[in-house]
């Protein structure tokens, strides 16, 4: 598999679990609480003290703590209305505003951009995650999906996340 090296590096350091005891399922998609929780891992799994803040975000789910402690260490926001949307299908520029956000909270060099002016899917980056989505490109975490589109509103993969938590780390949070 092309994410092969990415997968092995994450699940091997207990960043990403399987979806079962033998499936990694690469190409499902990754939902919002799945990236979290990921960060809330890399992050050692801190005591969470903040309450939960989002009305669609359940106690007691195995996402619980990670969205809680990424709500109140401002990596996350929410999708308005009180709302986190933690099974919605995670896109590409909300993985690169949670990392970029992820990056702010650690105190990481978030200075490196990316030019995206040769994607012609360039227009289609919300204004909130343009300056992320050109930290993600500069940093090498995300790039082109082909050599001419980014594909920003597209929901990134088991795979996908893998590889760019495997640069991550190598990487920025070095």
């Amino acid at each position: 598999h092309w994410a092969e090296d990415g997968i092995k590096y994450v699940y091997g350091r207990g960043i990403m679990n399987g979806t079962s005891e033998t499936k990694f399922s690469p190409n499902a998609t990754l939902s919002r609480a799945m990236l979290v929780t990921m960060l809330y891992r890399l992050e050692g799994e801190p005591a969470v003290s903040a309450a939960n803040s989002f009305t669609d975000v359940a106690g007691g789910m195995w996402y619980t703590d990670a969205i809680s402690w990424a709500a109140a260490g401002d990596i996350v926001g929410g999708m308005g209305d009180g709302k986190f949307a933690p099974n919605a299908d995670i896109t590409r520029e909300q993985m690169a505003a949670i990392l970029h956000r992820y990056s702010k909270y650690k105190k990481y060099d978030i200075s490196k951009t990316g030019d995206l002016s040769g994607f012609a899917d360039l227009r289609d980056i919300s204004a909130w995650a343009l300056d992320a989505l050109k930290w993600a490109n500069g940093e090498g975490l995300i790039n082109g999906r082909t050599k001419t589109t980014i594909v920003p509103k597209g929901t990134a993969k088991r795979a996908e996340a893998a590889v760019i938590l495997m640069r991550f780390m190598e990487n920025v949070a070095k």
